[in-house]
């Protein structure tokens, strides 16, 4: 199916829910997990259909490659969720939300035996699992999620709703996001009638920073860099600066968006050391720029609008090569003339 907003053609969906629905009904053991550096929206969308399937008497099984950030640690069951680099049992069906399988850090380089479902809303998702349902019409995978627990005909009560409103308020930005549509506002007016607090939402994600975290954050600030028409700025975080302020890299949760925040700005890009060769691309937009090609040119994926990959290499080279390909899209998608 196309979806068209505005007129244009944008966007396709593929896959239904229909097919993954007869699939959660008909299997009883399920292992449920994410990308990698988790976000609301995953967070969310994983916990909601936990919530939902133990309704349903089945076993669910939440298994991540990196811990919950503290600022998601309000969401019910998230102390729940397992971490760890492989997966230590079998199950009846593997489901990956809000990522492509890969980006799990789990399914790289072969697929385990059981039914493979894969639900996102990312654009760079290729869809490689047989049952794969993705929309990018969507702001979040929470709206795919909110879906699928209707149509399960599971009741949601106030520990599913907070969830499933965190997963589209954190990939909104808060509502002030592009991708934010009539859908999703009225979803989550929907989910607000099952109790949720959204000043608790609000307050969790983005009023309850630790010290240390800020510190952090002002240490980054304060070398932002930008390119000589300060279209594009950039930050860096280092290992040395997470020793410096007794932090880790969960506490670098949306510094990416201080930095597009910055006047005349497009595109911002946050550098995150997460090896001694090796750097997290985060790339965020304000809407002219769509990062969706960049992202996957680099090997990562993500929205026309938010973006990531990670490379391997020394600092100056991961940079240079990320901003010179940068240069270019910016260059070309300001000069197209407004549609």
């Amino acid at each position: 199916m196309n979806w068209k907003r505005n007129g244009i053609k944008t966007m396709t969906i593929k896959g239904n829910p229909e097919s993954i629905l007869a699939e959660l009904k008909r299997l009883n053991r399920f292992l449920i997990s994410v990308h990698v550096s988790p976000d609301g929206d995953a967070l969310g969308s994983q916990l909601a259909l936990m919530l939902a399937l133990k309704k349903l008497h089945k076993s669910v099984e939440l298994y991540n490659n990196d811990p919950v950030p503290e600022i998601y640690r309000f969401l019910p069951h998230a102390d729940e969720i397992r971490i760890g680099s492989s997966l230590p049992e079998t199950y009846d069906a593997y489901i990956v939300l809000d990522s492509d399988p890969s980006r799990t850090g789990f399914f790289q380089n072969s697929f385990p035996v059981g039914t493979l479902i894969n639900i996102d809303h990312h654009i760079t998702n290729e869809g490689v699992w047989p049952y794969t349902w993705l929309d990018p019409s969507a702001s979040a995978t929470g709206e795919l999620i909110y879906r699928l627990i209707l149509l399960l005909g599971v009741p949601i009560d106030r520990e599913i709703a907070l969830c499933l409103y965190t997963s589209i308020f954190t990939d909104t930005g808060s509502f002030r996001y592009t991708n934010t549509t009539p859908e999703s506002m009225r979803i989550a007016a929907t989910l607000l009638e099952y109790g949720v607090d959204p000043w608790l939402v609000t307050e969790q994600v983005y009023e309850s920073f630790a010290f240390q975290r800020v510190q952090l954050l002002g240490h980054v600030l304060a070398n932002i860099q930008r390119n000589p028409n300060g279209t594009i700025a950039w930050v860096v975080v280092t290992d040395d600066l997470y020793r410096k302020t007794g932090t880790t890299a969960q506490d670098t949760d949306n510094f990416v968006n201080f930095v597009r925040s910055v006047h005349g700005v497009e595109v911002a890009v946050l550098f995150r050391q997460t090896g001694d060769t090796q750097y997290k691309i985060s790339l965020r937009s304000k809407g002219r720029i769509d990062l969706s090609g960049l992202a996957q040119l680099l090997g990562g994926g993500g929205h026309k609008n938010a973006a990531g990959a990670t490379l391997n290499g020394l600092f100056e080279d991961v940079r240079d090569s990320v901003l010179v390909k940068l240069e270019h899209i910016v260059s070309l998608q300001l000069q197209k003339p407004a549609v």
